[in-house]
C-alpha cells in the first residue's frame, strides 16, 4: 500500500468532508479519459452527491471510449442507503464497472480517487477526510493508478449492485 506521499507546491491539503467533496468534484470535472475509485465502500461524502453524479453521468456519456471504475471491499451499505451512482451504473454499464476486492486486499484501509492516470485524491484514513489531492499530472497519481490496477486485476464484479433483469 502507498503511505508516503511526496511533498509538491501543487498539493493542496483537506482535512474535512466539505473540503475533500469540493476537490473530488474538482477533479471529477476534468475527467477526460478515466475515473478510478478506491475504498472500503463506494464513499458516499465523495461520490453520492448531484454534482458528482451529473458530471460522472456527463463524462460517462460523452465518449465510448470513457471508463469509470469503482472498487470496494463491499457495497451493501451503499445499496441499503440507495447510493445515487448505483441506477447510474446500472444504466450506463459499458461505461461503469463496479468490483470488490479480493479478500486478502480487505485490509486496506485508504481511500483514492485517480483521474486520467495523472491526478489523485487520497485518504490514508478512508474514515477520515484528511488527506492531500493534486489536479496536475505527478507520479504519486501514477503509483496510485498502478496500485488500484493491481487490486482491480483480482477483483470480481459486485454482485450487490448488478441490475436485476426480471
Amino acid at each position: 500500500m502507498v503511505d508516503m506521499i511526496p511533498i509538491d507546491t501543487t498539493v493542496k491539503t483537506f482535512d474535512s468532508r466539505d473540503q475533500s467533496a469540493l476537490l473530488a468534484a474538482e477533479l471529477i470535472g476534468k475527467a477526460r479519459q478515466e475515473v478510478c475509485f478506491f475504498g472500503p465502500i463506494i464513499d458516499p461524502v465523495l461520490l453520492d452527491n448531484d454534482t458528482v453524479i451529473s458530471s460522472l453521468s456527463e463524462f460517462a456519456r460523452r465518449s465510448q471510449r470513457t471508463k469509470i471504475r469503482i472498487l470496494a471491499h463491499d457495497t451493501q451499505r451503499n445499496v441499503i442507503d440507495s447510493h445515487r451512482l448505483l441506477p447510474l451504473a446500472q444504466r450506463l454499464t459499458s461505461h461503469i464497472q463496479i468490483h470488490t476486492t479480493h479478500p486478502k486486499h480487505q485490509d486496506q484501509r485508504s481511500l483514492f480517487l485517480v483521474i486520467d492516470r495523472q491526478s489523485y485524491l487520497y485518504c490514508p484514513h478512508a474514515e477520515r477526510y484528511l488527506g492531500r489531492a493534486d489536479l496536475q499530472p505527478n507520479a504519486f497519481a501514477r503509483e496510485l493508478q498502478q496500485q488500484f490496477e493491481e487490486l482491480w486485476s483480482q477483483s470480481r464484479p459486485d454482485v450487490n449492485t448488478r441490475r436485476l433483469n426480471i
